[in-house]
Parts: structure tokens; sequence; C-alpha cells
């Protein structure tokens, strides 16, 4: 106890200090299960603060030692009551470690472990939650990560993890697509991302079959939605459907979402044999409107994007010249 209570203050000093601290953690590596001890003591009696490294380091090195103790320690870190950090400041930092210690529990795949990290999925989202479900493949995990899929900061993560689980997310996805929530008669913003990030989802899990059936979400509320129901089906939809969805996809060229319009534009001229009719009549159209072909604005009219899309999709194509 006397030799891991030394090693425990030099280290203390080493992991704290950033001149030093990766090269303490490499030595303490390579020492091997010895230094379980040290950075288990380290990670319970380092004072927390706004420089989160060397306790983000100590929980690193326990998931690469493992070792007796390290996954106690690291369940001790990872349920750590964050709301009870008074400073803002502070908490954030430790939020960070409390993600790390999360992500590192992956690498012990026990029972306990796997309850402890379902548990978590009820707290704060947290990327390194996320991303051990990523690794542990556990099903029981698909509903909650699907509700952070609406959260901005974790949401990618979340995606990654339904994707490694694969097929068995599908009827939970396919069922989360329904379910609104509804505030002040209105849907909320993190349940239009959650379902559009859905979509996304199932675009990677889901075979083409499978995905039929969200055309009526071309007539959804939310922008996103209906974007990502179409990009679907332009693509993997069966052949009726995907010339339909080439139509609805028209009318986001006039989306006020820039990256909407360039992904518009990038999927009617990857699929352009999809509607050359379609593309030839929403030209006519658009100009019998009187919309103009020549730029006016910095931001492009949908003619001009369509006439480009003509125009690189057929050679022989007439010039965008007006009437």
């Amino acid at each position: 106890m006397a030799e891991v209570a030394r090693s425990t203050m030099l280290l203390s000093k080493q992991l704290l200090d950033p001149t030093q601290s990766n090269a303490a953690l490499l030595k303490l590596l390579a020492k091997g299960e010895k230094s379980v001890p040290v950075l288990v003591e380290f990670l319970r009696t380092s004072r927390i603060s706004t420089v989160p490294e060397g306790r983000l380091l100590a929980a690193e090195g326990l998931s690469i030692l493992k070792g007796p103790g390290a996954r106690d320690a690291l369940i001790e870190v990872a349920t750590r009551q964050l709301t009870a950090i008074a400073d803002p400041a502070v908490r954030l930092a430790e939020e960070s470690v409390v993600s790390a210690a999360s992500r590192a529990l992956a690498d012990f795949d026990e029972p306990r472990v796997r309850e402890v990290l379902l548990g978590l999925l009820e707290a704060k989202p947290l990327v390194g939650v996320a991303e051990a479900f990523e690794k542990l493949k556990d099903e029981r995990a698909i509903p909650g990560l699907i509700a952070w899929l609406g959260d901005d900061f974790v949401a990618e993560a979340a995606a990654r993890a339904l994707v490694a689980i694969g097929r068995p997310a599908i009827p939970f996805l396919q069922n989360s697509l329904n379910e609104k929530c509804i505030r002040y008669g209105s849907e909320t913003g993190m349940s239009a991302r959650r379902r559009a990030r859905v979509l996304e989802v199932l675009d990677s899990v889901a075979e083409p079959d499978e995905l039929d059936s969200l055309e009526a979400l071309l007539f959804d509320n939310v922008e996103a939605v209906r974007w990502n129901t179409v990009r679907i089906l332009v693509r993997c939809g069966a052949r009726t459907k995907r010339k339909r969805a080439f139509q609805f996809a028209l009318s986001f060229l006039d989306s006020a979402d820039s990256k909407i319009r360039y992904e518009c534009e990038e999927l009617l001229r990857s699929n352009y044999q999809v509607g050359p009719d379609l593309i030839e009549e929403e030209i006519r159209t658009r100009r019998d409107k009187g919309e103009s072909d020549r730029p006016r604005t910095a931001r492009e009219s949908a003619l001009e994007i369509l006439l480009r899309i003509r125009r690189q999709s057929r050679p022989d194509a007439p010039s965008g010249e007006s009437r």
C-alpha cells in the first residue's frame, strides 16, 4: 500500500502535467497489471477540475490493462452523478471523463458491465455510452439509442451503434417513424431530427423492399424527413416509386437549406435516367412562370440547376437560352 501511495503521488504530478502525462501513461502501461492499482487509486482520489486530461488518460490506461479493480473503478466513474457538480465548467470537463470511462467499459464484456451501460441510456446522452454499444451490439440498447438520435451532440455515435447492431433494430426504427413528440400543437425539434435520422439508419441496415413502405412520408410536415425519404426511394425504391420520389425531389431545389439543395442536385444528376421527362417538364413549367435561367443573385435559381443537370447528363441537350 505504501508503494501504491508513493506511485500515486508521483503519478498525480505527472498525469496532471501536460508535458509529462503521455510519457507517464506509457511507462505505466509498460509495467502491465502492476500499474492497475495506481491508476485505480488515481481515478478515485484525483481532484476533478476543468482540466480532465489526467483522468482521461487514467481511464484509457485501465481499459488497456484491465486487471483486478479496473472494471469497478471505471463503473464508479461512469455512474458519477454529474448533476451533483455545482460548477458548470468542471461538470462539463468531468462529463468527458464519464464518457471515456463508459466507452472503456465495453472492453469488459460482462453481464454486470452491460447492465450498467444499459442504465446509462436513461441518463444524459453521452458519446462514450453510444460508442460502447457500437462495440457490444447489445439489442437491448436499441430503444435508448433511437431516442438519442434526437440529440445533436450524440446522434452520430448513436446512429453508428444502431448500424452496428443491424437488422434487429429495423422494427424499432420503423415504429419510431410514427412516434412524434408534440408540444404546443407542433412536433418538437428533437422529435423531428430523430425521425429524419431514423431514416438515415434504415437506409444503412434495411433491404430495398423493406423501404417501399416509406412512401407515405413524402407528405410529412418535416422537410428533413421528406428529403431523406426522397433520397431513399429515388435510389432503391420500386420502379414506379422511384419515379414518383424523383418528382418530389424536384421541389427541394427551392429549399431554404443550401445543403439540401446541393444534395438534391447530386441526387437528380446521379439518377437522371429515372426521370428525364420530369426534368424537361419542370424546365418548361419554370420557364412558363418566368423563372430566370441567368444568374441574378448569389443563390442560383432552380431553373439554372435543372439546366446544368440536363447539360451534364445529356451532352447533346439544347443549351439553356431563354425562349
